[in-house]
């Protein structure tokens, strides 16, 4: 494995979850190898009101202000962006400070940290699962988003303790005047949507989606390249949420999600991947699910003081089976209180109160190989790893406490202040961290932002087990700085430009002794552009252009080796267009292009203590892909009130982009891995 595989590997985690919710998912080291047979399959064969001028209004409880680092999307924008099938969080990569990772997966990399290191929310809830097949495709019901909020830095201290980003999901409200809903088919899969009144007080919503593609193709097929023999994956999902309005002052609403995803595959002895590491060998599977049940109270008492309570239970299982790499089976019942009190002090003057409480049950049943496979080494064979068992309960208690204080200090001359407290029970740290914010209104249209924060990060699962790993490790820390201008200007047109730095530390390393060691390092800056035109009277076109130019590292401190980081791309340019030619046809494109990916070349061979043909690894990360382009077309047609059809073709000029390379057996040539090809998509959407 090079250190293409932890990109693998990061890829089909849980992405979104905050890391101390994969506590006991141990599948580090052969998650990515063993399901990046399968993405490739998968790709290659199947996968066919303008933004409200930004200004520093009076303080009030509800703002609609938009500070440094955070982009507000309405989510019927981003489901018209070409390429995505429809599916908004699949746009979010076309968002300035987002990576791309692969075309088969949608989960952002931001600003120099990993798609594992973001936190997601969904109405006020913290959640975890987010993407199925890896990241493909998401669980959230596009008909229902309402409105995206993706931060790519310096975030306030309400949110989860991570060093990527925060993606803030907003759902609308059920319908209330008649029944109805709707009903989408895809070339995957296909949803349902039923939604209506109850009383003159209760609304519901109900939303599933569930995939038919393993019934379109029965049977085992086997990829080409790699000669991986896999079936089509199985995934499904649910929203719902029953809304009921107490009185003008308090509102209840229930809310139930959740998400399932079905994987199996067979590496053949004879395949190059199997003789390379034979641990892999043999069959496969892999089964995921969570589900989440929640009451949400909105209790407003007066003008001036309002709180927002949820209570939660999420229960989370994954179970795999890696060849004879892991065997693994982890059970996570997890109880969550999220409370934010907000007090307006003053005309100019509010303060936020909140918390988020976390009670964690662990049941982990592991057999597997322990490879301590890290970024800091690209080297990382699982059949020559000691084979290790883990069977425990554990219990976790975590707690975040954290206060936001924002003061109009003038009429152009906004400052935030805000704290936050982290106690983690079972690693036994306590992390206090300031955040500040300060807003300028230099013009009647320009804004200048600042914001600067110290964030925290608990380590991944397996590095924190007794015998398996560190129970002693700390948490990764980050400091964000950035500085930005935003502009209005005419006819929906806007732009925003900001520079950013992260520096981070205690990054996990492998070590000798102790299996784990806070030994790592790194930093992150860059610039970005952010010109959109969004969609007024007497305008057809509408759409954005993200610009990124940024460069990110990592250093081993105990040898001092630096390198540079695998999501490390220097340039990023998403080109985003849509055009409304009637009431009846609506046409869109997207462009994308990104420097390639990085990786670790095989400069030589030796030979394992088994007989195996061992590779020698150059320089970690210092050779580049070539770079990544692609265009997507769209036309969306409304053939009725009731029905409508897009069509869209991916890849629309056939541009080979690579994705990676394969070496054969004795790892003296190599192929390269083709991303996905020229391919027509379509759906339809019939509302009743």
């Amino acid at each position: 494995m090079n250190s293409s595989s932890h990109r693998q590997q990061d890829s089909n985690k849980q992405a979104g979850a905050p890391r101390r919710h994969q506590l006991g998912l141990a599948l580090l080291a052969i998650w990515g190898s063993s399901l990046g047979p399968y993405s490739v399959a998968l790709a290659s064969e199947e996968i066919a009101k303008k933004e409200e001028t930004e200004q520093l209004a009076p303080v009030i409880v509800q703002s609609n202000r938009v500070p440094v680092s955070k982009t507000v999307m309405r989510g019927e924008e981003l489901s018209r962006v070409a390429g995505t099938g429809g599916d908004p969080v699949r746009a979010l990569q076309s968002l300035p400070g987002v990576v791309a990772t692969s075309d088969g997966n949608a989960a952002p990399a931001i600003r120099g940290s990993r798609p594992g290191d973001n936190a997601y929310y969904i109405d006020f809830l913290p959640v975890g699962y987010v993407y199925h097949l890896g990241g493909y495709l998401s669980t959230v019901h596009p008909e229902l988003v309402k409105q995206f909020e993706l931060y790519t830095g310096a975030f306030g201290p309400e949110f989860d303790d991570v060093h990527g980003g925060i993606v803030d999901i907003t759902l609308r409200q059920p319908r209330s005047d008649r029944l109805g809903g709707q009903i989408r088919v895809g070339i995957l899969g296909a949803d349902v949507l039923v939604e209506g009144p109850v009383t003159e007080n209760q609304s519901f919503y109900f939303a599933a989606k569930k995939s038919y593609i393993d019934l379109l193709i029965r049977g085992k097929q086997t990829d080409e390249d790699s000669g991986v023999i896999y079936t089509m994956p199985k995934f499904s999902d649910y929203q719902a949420k029953y809304s009921w309005r107490l009185n003008e002052s308090n509102t209840l609403s229930f809310h139930a999600m959740g998400a399932q995803d079905q994987i199996k595959f067979t590496v053949p002895a004879d395949t190059d991947m199997a003789i390379q590491d034979p641990a892999l060998a043999g069959d496969s599977k892999s089964k995921e699910s969570s589900n989440t049940q929640a009451v949400v109270w909105d209790h407003t008492l007066n003008s001036r003081v309002s709180n927002k309570l949820a209570l939660g239970h999420m229960d989370e299982r994954s179970q795999g089976k890696f060849g004879s790499a892991a065997d693994a089976d982890v059970k996570v019942d997890n109880f969550f209180l999220r409370d934010q009190l907000r007090l307006r002090l003053g005309e100019d003057h509010d303060l936020t109160l909140g918390t988020i409480l976390f009670a964690q049950k662990y049941k982990l049943d592991l057999d597997l190989l322990d490879a301590r496979c890290t970024e800091f080494d690209p080297a990382c064979d699982l059949t020559s790893a000691e084979r290790k068992k883990f069977k425990d309960e554990l219990k976790v208690n975590y707690s975040i406490f954290y206060l936001k204080d924002r003061w109009q200090l003038t009429p152009e001359l906004a400052a935030t202040a805000g704290l936050h407290f982290t106690r983690d029970g079972y690693l036994n740290r306590n992390y206090t961290e300031p955040r500040l914010g300060l807003e300028w209104r230099a013009l009647k249209h320009t804004t200048f932002n600042m914001g600067w924060g110290k964030h925290n990060q608990f380590p991944d699962g397996l590095q924190v087990l007794q015998n398996l790993g560190n129970p002693k490790l700390g948490h990764m820390q980050a400091t964000h700085s950035v500085l930005g201008v935003s502009q209005a200007l005419a006819d929906g047109w806007s732009v925003k430009t900001e520079i950013y730095q992260k520096k981070f530390d205690n990054f996990v390393i492998a070590d000798p002794t102790l299996n784990y060691s806070n030994g790592g390092s790194g930093d992150a800056s860059g610039v970005e552009l952010f010109l959109k035109k969004d969609a007024v009277a007497n305008s057809k076109l509408s759409g954005w252009l993200s610009v990124s130019l940024a460069k990110a590292r990592r250093q081993n401190d105990v040898t001092g080796h630096e390198f540079k980081f695998e999501y490390d791309q220097p340039v990023v340019v998403n080109l985003v267009g849509n055009y409304k030619y009637s009431d009846k046809w609506q046409f869109g494109a997207k462009w994308s292009y990104h420097s390639g990916n990085l990786f670790t070349p095989v400069v030589g061979t030796g030979a394992y203590p088994d007989g195996r043909v061992k590779p020698i690894y150059g320089e970690l990360n210092s050779e580049r892909l070539p770079s990544y382009h692609r265009l997507d077309l769209r036309v969306d047609q409304v053939v009725s009130p009731r029905l409508s059809v897009y069509y869209e073709l991916l890849n629309a000029y056939a541009q080979k982009n690579i994705s990676g390379y394969t070496y054969t057996a004795d790892y003296k040539k190599r192929r390269s891995n083709v991303e996905l090809g020229i391919t027509p998509n379509v759906g339809l959407d019939y509302k009743f």
